[in-house]
């Protein structure tokens, strides 16, 4: 008879060294630092589930409040149903012992990297930065339990348009300036600008990641890292000199052309102040970026964006991309 049992770990190192587990996507070394930052940033628990002893399952635990507890890296070895169902029941006896008063995931922090949710059917499944793979019998075990959905995500996929948002007659950019910061360090003085414009005006619904202000400089690394500087990005109105929108595109450390050179990105975030909205804003960021990453031989890209999100949706459909992935996200109740 196969005996089922869990262990609790709480050392970063060792939940680093079994996190493989719970997750198709490769943990390259590069990213250890980044991982366990997370790790401690948010106090992260993992639960190993055990068949004869044996490591057969893995999930991540972590909160930023003590009434949320989020999950991420939830994966079993062969993708058996009673070991999930098994595994999910955990989760919940953990929360409830802990006094949290809501579950949410899977989160997969760092989420810059390993991304968010469970794959939809008919998704595409070649490896991408922040798009993780897995069968969908993950996500029906888990309603089963009584999650629900919190959000559903669709990436578009497809070829990055180049665009000259400058050369769109339905739109003036003369009172506004795009730039991008030097470095880290002049990334750095923007900070509090960026923080504030992204946690107000980004929709809730795309406000996935916890903690961005304890992230934030950890994240800002990765990007100067493995990508470059013009992936962050403002818009400063003239007149008055505010910056008035800010965003950025990911870097996708796992693909490279030919000649071994990176060649994708995730079109990862944009937020614009409430008073120069549907004033084309998104298309100038969009735009002027794609310049510069077909300079650098990046032609490939994934949005995810909100189902609700109305209008990156339309934005998706005009440059062109399509649906190629689709993420659920889950809650449960205590």
């Amino acid at each position: 008879m196969v005996s089922l049992e869990t262990k609790l770990i709480e050392d970063p190192e060792e939940i680093l060294k079994n996190l493989q587990i719970g997750i198709q996507m490769p943990i390259l070394s590069e990213f250890h630092k980044y991982i366990l930052r997370d790790f401690k940033i948010f106090k992260a628990k993992a639960i190993l589930l055990l068949e004869d002893k044996n490591i057969c399952g893995f999930v991540l635990l972590f909160y930023e409040n003590r009434k949320l507890l989020n999950f991420g890296y939830f994966k079993t070895i062969d993708d058996e149903p009673d070991k999930i169902s098994y595994l999910i029941d955990e989760i919940i006896k953990y929360a409830k012992l802990n006094n949290f008063q809501q579950i949410k995931g899977p989160i997969n922090i760092p989420t810059v990297i390993y991304g968010w949710g469970f794959m939809e059917e008919n998704s595409n499944s070649n490896l991408f930065a922040c798009c993780p793979i897995n069968p969908q019998i993950y996500q029906s075990l888990f309603y089963k339990k009584g999650f629900k959905k919190f959000l559903l995500q669709y990436n578009w996929e497809g070829i990055l348009p180049r665009v000259n948002p400058w050369s769109l007659k339905e739109y003036n950019f003369e009172e506004y300036e795009y730039f991008n910061p030097k470095n880290y360090e002049d990334f750095n003085n923007l900070k509090h600008i960026f923080l504030k414009i992204q946690s107000e005006y980004l929709p809730s619904s795309s406000q996935v990641t916890p903690g961005p202000n304890l992230v934030f400089d950890s994240y800002a690394e990765y990007i100067f890292e493995f990508g470059f500087n013009f992936m962050i990005f403002f818009i400063r109105y003239k007149p008055t000199n505010q910056i008035v929108a800010c965003g950025s595109f990911l870097p996708n450390p796992f693909r490279k052309n030919n000649k071994g050179n990176f060649d994708s990105c995730i079109v990862y975030t944009w937020a614009v102040i409430p008073s120069h909205r549907r004033k084309g804003l998104a298309m100038l960021m969009y735009g002027a970026t794609s310049i510069q990453a077909w300079k650098y031989k990046i032609r490939y890209g994934i949005g995810p964006v909100g189902s609700n999100v109305k209008a990156n949706m339309e934005l998706g459909k005009k440059l062109g991309a399509s649906i190629g992935r689709t993420y659920v996200v889950l809650e449960f109740t205590i």
